[in-house]
């Protein structure tokens, strides 16, 4: 890390951080708007997030040349990229060339891939994976305001008396942002927060009005507040005469009985009570916002939920001025990066469309040879076209479609079948690149530049402060090679000669240009001519100003919003049986943990793949905390295991498990091989949040736990990996009963048993003279296994003694994470609480440090204090009570 001072962004979630790289270290930008210093607990790890296991170094062609693949040279492989994409067009024309590409590229990468694949290849076949949790938003966006705009600023949180947060954990998937929000109601104790969310979630917990809704209730409880609205007359008759359109039809709709509160109460299992209070603290609250995300985006009917929440704030005029609007939080860095230069395959540049008038605009520009004319493929769409034979090239740049993707046993077919698999990767150990045929070295964060867009429209910029290693380059350069030796092989004039990021930028900033005679909002092209200080030295920048439709004056021809009429969703209409699956992230863990996954205390807080219900479906399945269960998905015939864990949060018959588990780390518990593809048909947004499973009888008939540094656990029914120091913690579950002597024990090695409740623990060890080292540990048992044993690892590599094995055997009890950052338990905070009379967060805090550093589990804290502290009232109460009556 070179020395100074180095002013870039987190890599993770859409709020946006400023991160500082300096001397000390790497911490929050105090002077960052986004984040004012706070960063979370995977933005705190951010420096051990550099320390990756395994990096791609070198080009390597490798589906001819398994294991290892063959290196070549950069010109080799962009060469080889240009030729196939080439011959794809000659024979099959250009549809039969994709690219996917991520949320996590940088704008400059984008705009380069998108300029190759839709001006220069002659294709719309290049999607994001921002497909997977913004595009129904963005669609919302679309039909209502004509452009793709988010109209809420984070300051406006600061300034409301009434959020609204709807489909998203906000504390553990925003954590910062959170954060502010916490302030704004000590700020303001006038502030209510309501949360909308079948999931009783960290985030619900701390709301003065939780509704947790039937799955994919949105619409009807949206629909129903404007019908009160209406009828109340608590709308803003002048706000819709002046500045929207389509009320008149939308008020027809909601007009049917089912939106009757006392008929809605049935429909979404929300109470008349807390129905009306919510309803009435929308229609008297001055000012609202309503944050949402992926529980609102996921579904089937996922952008008329988008609509449905935008319907109400336009017909209050709750919209476009300070503390009001509805907020899309994105869920990556750069979402709204691509977003903005085109990267969704519906879209064709800098918010343009394909209309005749964008696609000459665009064309002449770009001065391209042959240009897209149709929108492409969607995601799923795109790898469905592979599978059926119909992409012979496909180009999958900084994600994990293998993972990623719903029913993505189709996605490995696909793979299998394409004839040429390009992926851009930092590692060679990730899902998807064991079906290249070429893997090329990518930079990664702290190592490439450029910009990238937030949640609140604001441009920050990432900055390199570490070489990259080995020949790993930036995606804009590896595309613009790419599109240099194809323009040479096609004879056309060379589009691509960019010579640094800042000239990508100011190429993109010029384009957007041609929006200023245009309804459109996003303009640029002030930056145009930056020069390469200004490049350097950009501060965090919002396009668009504070509020850009501060003058009621919107995208569409019109300059009219538009109500939009919105339906229910077909799946929780039609589907009535089995149980209902919600996936989600974890507070601790990113996307497909490729970069988080080997940070031991982020993979504390969850250690395995597991499936959360509540105590009443446990119990109807005769299962428990620990054991592992089967869940089955009919449509394809698919399964996976998991473990269970109690959620009281969850209704009866509702299920939820993380999406991070992939590759080393979840075995073959991948959440999304029994997600169906199911998605939204105006988005193409696959339904994460509502497949129905089946929950069947493992059969397991030993669970094991092994602390070392080698294991073969792909011979066991289920398996997982935990990253551990410089050791691995495997844990698994088998249907046949291993041998004392013989399980998992190499030739070398030696062996002393223990025996422990319901089965036995194996040290291995080797012997160095007259020493016993002890070289691993293995825990077999018929029952889950709910000790925690991982403070073996300190053993590891040390001389044995026998007293400390076995104090160490029998003193291990159970405790959750809750603080990652210091590996703080909760049994530790209980004592805390219980011996040592901590009764506050700040005396915790004082004692444990739990809280301190990034604060993304001060709202648990919290809790577990008021819970605490309202259980001892009980005791002292009972107690006083039984004094007066024995008196």
């Amino acid at each position: 890390m070179s020395q100074g001072c180095k002013k870039t962004t987190c890599p993770y979630c859409g709020v946006g951080c400023g991160v500082e790289v300096n001397t000390k270290g790497i911490v929050g930008d105090a002077h960052h708007p986004a984040n004012q210093g706070s960063l979370c607990v995977k933005g705190v790890a951010l420096a051990e997030s550099l320390n990756m296991p395994s990096r791609l170094l070198y080009p390597k062609l490798v589906r001819e040349e398994r294991p290892k693949g063959k290196e070549v040279q950069w010109q080799q492989a962009t060469d080889l990229i240009a030729e196939k994409i080439h011959q794809a067009k000659a024979e099959f024309g250009p549809d039969s060339v994709a690219m996917y590409v991520s949320g996590q590229l940088l704008t400059e990468d984008y705009y380069v891939a998108n300029k190759l694949m839709k001006g220069y290849v002659g294709s719309a076949n290049i999607d994001t994976n921002s497909r997977l949790c913004m595009s129904s938003a963005v669609a919302a966006h679309v039909r209502a305001f004509g452009e793709d705009v988010v109209p809420v600023n984070y300051d406006d949180i600061d300034n409301t008396e009434l959020l609204i947060i709807c489909g998203a954990n906000t504390a553990w998937t925003h954590p910062v942002l959170f954060r502010r929000i916490q302030q704004a109601r000590e700020k303001n104790p006038n502030l209510k927060l309501v949360v909308i969310d079948p999931r009783e979630t960290v985030t619900a917990q701390q709301a003065d009005l939780h509704l947790p809704i039937k799955n994919d209730g949105d619409v009807s409880l949206f629909n129903g507040l404007l019908k009160f609205l209406i009828e109340q007359q608590c709308i803003n008759s002048q706000y819709i005469n002046s500045y929207t359109d389509g009320f008149n039809a939308l008020t027809e709709e909601v007009s049917d009985l089912r939106y009757d509160v006392t008929n809605l109460t049935s429909s979404i299992g929300i109470s008349e009570e807390k129905l009306t209070t919510f309803f009435q603290w929308f229609a008297q609250s001055p000012t609202a916002i309503t944050l949402f995300c992926q529980g609102v985006n996921q579904a089937e009917n996922g952008v008329d939920k988008g609509n449905a929440i935008i319907n109400a704030h336009l017909a209050t005029g709750k919209i476009a001025k300070s503390g009001c609007g509805p907020f899309s939080i994105t869920g990556q860095p750069n979402a709204m990066g691509g977003r903005e230069v085109g990267g969704l395959a519906n879209q064709l540049a800098v918010h343009r469309t394909f209309d005749a008038d964008s696609i000459k605009q665009v064309q002449a520009f770009w001065d391209s040879p042959e240009i897209a004319t149709q929108p492409g493929l969607k995601a799923v769409e795109l790898f469905e076209a592979v599978e059926r034979g119909e992409i012979k090239v496909l180009w999958i740049m900084a994600t994990n479609p293998v993972v990623s993707l719903p029913d993505n046993q189709l996605v490995k077919r696909a793979l299998e079948i394409c004839p040429f698999v390009i992926v851009s990767d930092i590692t060679a150990d990730s899902d998807v690149a064991h079906y290249a045929d070429l893997l090329l070295p990518a930079a990664g964060w702290g190592e490439k530049q450029g910009m990238v867009t937030n949640s609140e429209r604001r441009l920050s910029r990432q900055r390199q402060f570490q070489t990259p290693p080995g020949e790993a380059k930036s995606d804009w350069w590896a595309i613009s090679q790419v599109g240099h030796a194809l323009c040479a092989l096609e004879k056309t004039q060379n589009g691509f000669a960019f010579t640094s990021e800042r000239a990508v930028f100011r190429e993109y900033a010029a384009m957007t240009g041609m929006n200023v005679d245009s309804p459109l909002k996003l303009d640029l092209s002030q930056y145009a001519n930056l020069t390469e200080q200004e490049y350097e030295e950009w501060v965090p920048t919002q396009w668009g100003g504070e509020r850009p439709f501060a003058d009621g004056v919107y995208s569409h021809q019109d300059g009219k919003a538009r109500f939009i009429v919105t339906s229910e969703s077909p799946m929780r209409l039609e589907r009535t049986k089995g149980w209902w699956l919600n996936t989600g992230r974890q507070r601790d863990q990113w996307h497909t943990m490729t970069r988080t996954g080997h940070i031991a205390h982020l993979a504390a807080s969850e250690l395995e793949p597991t499936v959360y219900m509540n105590t009443l479906s446990a119990t109807q399945n005769r299962l428990k905390a620990g054991q592992l269960t089967k869940l089955f998905q009919s449509t394809s015939n698919r399964s996976i295991y998991a473990k269970v864990a109690i959620d009281e949060g969850l209704g009866f018959q509702e299920l939820f498990m993380s999406m991070h588990w992939a590759g080393r780390y979840g075995g073959e518990s991948s959440v999304n091989a029994i997600v169906n593809s199911a998605k939204d048909p105006i988005s193409g947004q696959p339904a994460f949040k509502s497949s129905y499973v089946e929950v069947q009888d493992a059969a397991v008939k030993n669970y094991g736990m092994f602390i070392g540094t080698q294991f073969d656990s792909g011979k066991f029914l289920y398996s997982a990996f935990q990253a551990e120091s410089n050791l691995g913690i495997w844990r698994f579950a088998h249907d046949k009963r291993p041998k004392k002597q013989s399980f998992c024990r190499t030739e070398k090695s030696r062996r002393i048993t223990i025996d422990i409740a319901q089965g036995w623990l194996a040290v291995n060890y080797d012997l160095v003279g007259d020493v016993r080292i002890i070289r691993s540990v293995l825990v077999v048992s018929s029952e889950p296994i709910q000790t925690d044993y991982t403070n073996f690892t300190g053993l590891i590599g040390k001389p044995m003694e026998l007293s400390q094995l076995l104090t160490t055997t029998q003193s291990q009890s159970s405790a959750k994470l809750v603080c990652s950052c210091f590996r703080v338990t909760d049994k530790q905070i209980h004592d805390a609480m219980e011996k040592q009379d901590c009764t506050s967060l700040t005396q915790l805090q004082n004692k444990l440090k739990c809280g301190t550093n990034c604060g993304s589990c001060v709202s648990q804290i919290k809790q577990m204090v008021d819970s605490h502290q309202h259980q001892k009232g009980k005791q002292q109460a009972s107690q006083q009570s039984l004094a007066i009556q024995i008196k």
